[in-house]
C-alpha cells in the first residue's frame, strides 16, 4: 500500500513536470506553419517575382496562388507541372552552452491544369505545397538538453477554380482550397519524449479580382477566407496511448496588387498583403485523457504584413528575364519562439527567365531569403532563451504545354 501511494505521489509530479514543461515546448509541434503553410510565392514564375504576380497572374501558378481571376486570361487550354528545392539552415546558440545547427532540403511541388469554356468561363485544377520540411535538433546532456528535438511537416493544397471574364477590363476568380497536413514531432520533457504524428483534412476558399482600370495598369485583389485543418493522431504519455487532436487555424489573407505595363514588352508589379496570422493563438493541442498537456499552437502572435516589387522584361519574343524583391515580418512574439518554432524579419530577393519553344514554355527562378537574427532572452522567452538565426535559399522549374 505505502508502496502503491508513493508510485501515484511520484506520478503526479511526473505529471506535473510533464505539463510544465510541454506547455513550453509543444509550440513546436508546427515550426513550419509561417514558412509552409504560408509560402509566399508558388512556381518559377511567382518565385522569381518574390510573389508580385497577383495583379499579372498569366500563367497558371500564379493564378493558381496568387489570384484566380487569372484562370480566364490564358485564353488556350495549358497544363503545367514543376516543382521547387528549398535549402534551409537553421541555427540555435545559447548561453548556457547550448549549440546547433540544423540543414534541411524540402520540395514543392506544383501542377495544374486550366480548361477555357464558353461566355467566358474557364475552370482549372491545381496542386502545390511543401513536403520534406524538417527541424532535427540533436541532445546535448551536457548542458542540459537530454532529448532530440524533431519535426518534420507537409503540406498539400489542392484548387478547383472557376474564372469568368465578363468584360474585357474585367474577371473574377473562384477557387475551393482543400487541404491535407501531415505532421511528426519528438517533443522533449524532462521525463520523456512525447511522440505523435499527426495527419488531416482541412478546407480554405481563395476569390480573385482583376480590373484594368487603364490600357496599361491592372489592379487585382486576392481574398483567402479563414480556414481549418483538423490533425488527428496518437500519443505515449507515462506508457499509456491516448489520442490527440490539433485544429490548426488557418488565417485569412487580404491581398492588393497592381500591374503596369508602360511598354508592351515591360511590366512592372507590387503588392501589398496583410495576414491574419494573430488567428494562430486559437489553435491548441487537446490530449483526450490528459487535459493538463493541453497547450496553444503559440500563445502571442501579431498579425503579419508583407509587401514587394517586380519586374518582368520581354528581351525577345520568345525569351523573358524577371527579377523580384519582396520583405515580410515575423508573426510569432518572444514568448512563442522555441527551437523548432521560430520565424523572422525577412527580405526575398529572387530572379530568372522563361522561354518559349513552339507550344511549351520553360521557367527556371531561384531566390534567397536574409533573415535577421532573433535575440529571445530568458524573461521573454517560454521555453528555449538564445539567439536564433537562419538563411535559406530556392530554385523552382516549371514546364508548361499550350493546347
Amino acid at each position: 500500500m505505502v508502496a502503491a501511494q508513493r508510485g501515484r505521489r511520484n506520478g503526479a509530479r511526473g505529471l506535473g513536470r510533464l505539463a510544465g514543461a510541454l506547455a513550453a515546448l509543444v509550440v513546436a509541434a508546427a515550426p513550419a506553419a509561417a514558412s509552409q503553410l504560408l509560402a509566399p510565392t508558388a512556381g518559377a514564375r511567382d518565385g522569381a517575382l518574390t510573389g508580385a504576380t497577383g495583379a499579372a497572374p498569366t500563367d497558371l501558378m500564379s493564378a493558381f496562388f496568387q489570384n484566380p481571376a487569372g484562370l480566364a486570361l490564358l485564353g488556350a487550354p495549358q497544363a503545367t507541372v514543376g516543382g521547387g528545392l528549398l535549402f534551409m539552415r537553421q541555427e540555435l546558440s545559447t548561453d548556457f552552452g547550448y549549440h546547433e545547427t540544423t540543414d534541411n532540403v524540402a520540395l514543392a511541388p506544383s501542377a495544374g491544369v486550366a480548361l477555357p469554356l464558353a461566355h467566358g468561363l474557364t475552370v482549372g485544377f491545381g496542386i502545390f505545397g511543401a513536403v520534406g520540411s524538417k527541424f532535427d535538433f540533436k541532445r546535448e546532456p551536457d548542458v542540459g538538453v537530454p532529448r532530440d528535438s524533431f519535426t518534420e511537416l507537409g503540406v498539400v493544397t489542392l484548387a478547383p477554380t472557376v474564372a469568368w471574364q465578363p468584360r474585357e477590363d474585367l474577371a473574377i476568380g473562384v477557387e475551393l482550397n482543400p487541404l491535407f497536413g501531415d505532421l511528426k514531432n519528438h517533443v522533449p520533457t524532462p521525463d520523456q519524449s512525447l511522440r505523435w504524428r499527426l495527419r488531416g483534412p482541412g478546407v480554405q476558399a481563395t476569390l480573385g479580382l482583376l480590373y484594368r482600370f487603364h490600357p496599361q495598369w491592372r489592379v487585382g485583389l486576392t481574398y483567402k477566407t479563414p480556414g481549418k485543418i483538423w490533425m488527428r493522431g496518437t500519443v505515449g504519455v507515462a506508457g499509456q496511448r491516448e489520442d490527440l487532436h490539433f485544429d490548426f487555424d488557418v488565417p485569412q489573407q487580404f491581398a492588393v496588387s497592381l500591374a503596369w505595363q508602360p511598354l508592351p514588352t515591360l511590366t512592372l508589379m507590387a503588392f501589398g498583403r496583410w495576414t491574419d496570422t494573430s488567428t494562430f493563438e486559437h489553435s491548441t493541442f487537446r490530449f483526450q485523457d490528459t487535459p493538463a498537456l493541453d497547450s496553444p499552437f503559440a500563445p502571442e502572435t501579431q498579425d503579419v504584413y508583407r509587401w514587394g516589387a517586380g519586374v518582368e522584361w520581354r528581351v525577345h519574343p520568345r525569351v523573358a528575364l524577371r527579377s523580384g524583391v519582396a520583405r515580410g515580418q515575423n508573426a510569432l512574439e518572444p514568448r512563442s519562439v522555441s527551437p523548432l518554432l521560430v520565424d523572422f524579419n525577412d527580405l526575398i530577393l529572387g530572379a530568372g527567365g522563361g522561354i518559349d519553344v513552339g507550344s511549351w514554355t520553360i521557367d527556371l527562378a531561384g531566390g534567397i531569403g536574409i533573415l535577421d537574427d532573433r535575440k529571445i532572452d530568458a524573461t521573454e522567452a517560454r521555453a528555449f532563451p538564445g539567439r536564433f538565426g537562419a538563411s535559406g535559399t530556392v530554385a523552382f522549374w516549371q514546364l508548361t504545354r499550350r493546347f
